[in-house]
């Protein structure tokens, strides 16, 4: 299980047969010492009410192997998100489907995922884009600067830095661009990690110091 503290936004990886079977666990982070709440999930409980608790249960404790890269996509249009998810799977990642901001929060509890698509079909961005916008804004930096945010727009232009940052998002692109996302990926990544390339140098340096 991936436990991320909520002190320093470390993750760490605990044994699932270590935990009790149900009920709530405490682990303290060896780095800031905070002391993080994990709750466990009853297996019980997601027996008797039904699949859909089940799935739910299931996302927030879901688990991956170190070094695997992990999205999620926002995408109601039915087509697009088929070819967003093929997109990705091309280029290596686990994908995984949000619908509204409960989606994202459970997501995010136990892993922070690499790599973030959100489409808007329309002029208008719909109430459950809007707040899965919202829990990405309200990240703790550290962990937001970890993550990278695709917005696709009908009129996004991936050029244009100014209109990402109003939506949010590192980076805007055009549906048209979809299919070219493996090539506009590597060159934003990079254009990122240079941005913050002195961040992550300096960080590391002061917890060299310190621990």
């Amino acid at each position: 299980m991936d436990i991320i503290c909520t002190g320093c936004s470390r993750r760490y990886k605990i044994a699932e047969e270590k935990l009790p079977s149900d009920g709530i666990a405490y682990f303290t982070c060896p780095n800031c010492k905070k002391q993080i709440k994990i709750e466990v999930p009853s297996k019980k409980n997601s027996l008797s009410t039904g699949e859909k608790t089940v799935a739910t249960d299931s996302q927030g404790f879901e688990s991956f192997e170190p070094g695997t890269k992990t999205a999620l996509v926002y995408c109601p249009e039915s087509q697009t998100s088929g070819l967003l998810q093929k997109e990705l799977i091309g280029l290596g990642y686990e994908v995984r489907l949000i619908n509204r901001q409960d989606d994202i929060r459970s997501r995010f509890r136990y892993h922070i995922y690499d790599l973030i698509l959100l489409t808007q079909n329309g002029s208008e961005a719909k109430d459950d884009l809007t707040n899965i916008q919202k829990y990405i804004s309200s990240l703790l930096i550290d962990m937001r600067r970890k993550i990278f945010v695709v917005y696709v727009h009908p009129k996004g232009n991936r050029l244009d830095s100014m209109q990402a940052f109003s939506m949010g998002s590192d980076l805007t692109i055009n549906p048209s661009d979809i299919g070219n996302l493996s090539k506009i990926l590597s060159s934003a990544f990079k254009a990122k990690e240079m941005v913050y390339k002195v961040f992550f140098e300096c960080r590391a340096k002061v917890e060299e110091e310190v621990f």
